[in-house]
């Protein structure tokens, strides 16, 4: 069944070439480089909350521990359904930088809905009204810019948004909101996606990411490294 449906050839057609270079920054938002480096200033910020205020007995809190942990599975399952699915992209007439990994769903824009919905749910910056203009927004020019580039269908940048929003939906109700289990999901996800792209470098990317997060959690969760923390920060 085709995925095109015009989309991507009429805004090839319609936006000057001078516009790819910008567009090409834009995708970076949903790159899973600058979302793991994202994930690491918010993990900063959130052992920074933890030293300011009486919880100085955890490394990060719990909100700032399940949001890395839900992000992490969330880079795990983009793989495994753009694996699973191995549908292809646009043809290379219609890509202004060439791209030859699978096509749906876009990994870039189910990155930007699983990172910054994620931080406009569960981060305390400004107000939810805000935070959840300011991710829209990104997650829209992230989407927008896969098609601008030719690397995508409508279809595969729509469906990526569903699933993203589809997966921090259930990851909340599973887990009820909780770092150890959501953790234990985010291994799992590492898990099948290691497994699913029968040990490629992508796969074993995800594996430690999550396989990696977990364990830095659980090592912060200890007594000893927590009482090693309350002496420095008290």
């Amino acid at each position: 069944m085709s995925r095109n449906l015009g989309v991507t050839e009429l805004v090839r057609n319609t936006l000057p070439e001078w516009t790819v270079p910008i567009f090409e920054v834009t995708a970076l938002f949903g790159d899973e480089f600058l979302v793991v480096g994202v994930l690491g200033l918010f993990a900063i910020a959130g052992a920074y909350q933890a030293a300011s205020t009486s919880d100085t007995h955890r490394l990060v809190p719990d909100r700032t521990a399940f949001v890395l942990a839900v992000v992490l599975g969330g880079l795990a399952l983009t793989l495994v359904l753009k694996t699973a699915f191995g549908s292809p992209r646009p043809p290379e007439s219609l890509q202004a930088v060439p791209r030859e990994s699978d096509g749906f769903p876009s990994g870039h824009t189910m990155a930007a809905t699983v990172l910054w919905g994620a931080l406009a749910t569960w981060s305390l910056w400004s107000t939810a009204r805000r935070r959840t203009i300011v991710a829209a927004s990104i997650i829209g020019l992230v989407a927008f810019s896969r098609l601008a580039l030719g690397v995508h269908f409508l279809v595969d940048v729509l469906a990526s948004v569903a699933f993203g929003l589809g997966y921090l939906y259930l990851a909340a109700r599973l887990t009820n909101e909780q770092p150890a289990p959501m953790f234990a999901g985010a291994v799992g996800l590492g898990t099948i996606a290691l497994l699913i792209t029968s040990g490629e470098t992508d796969g074993w990317l995800a594996f430690a990411g999550c396989v990696g997060g977990a364990a830095a959690w659980w090592v912060s969760m200890q007594p000893r490294v927590q009482d090693v923390w309350t002496s420095i920060t008290q």
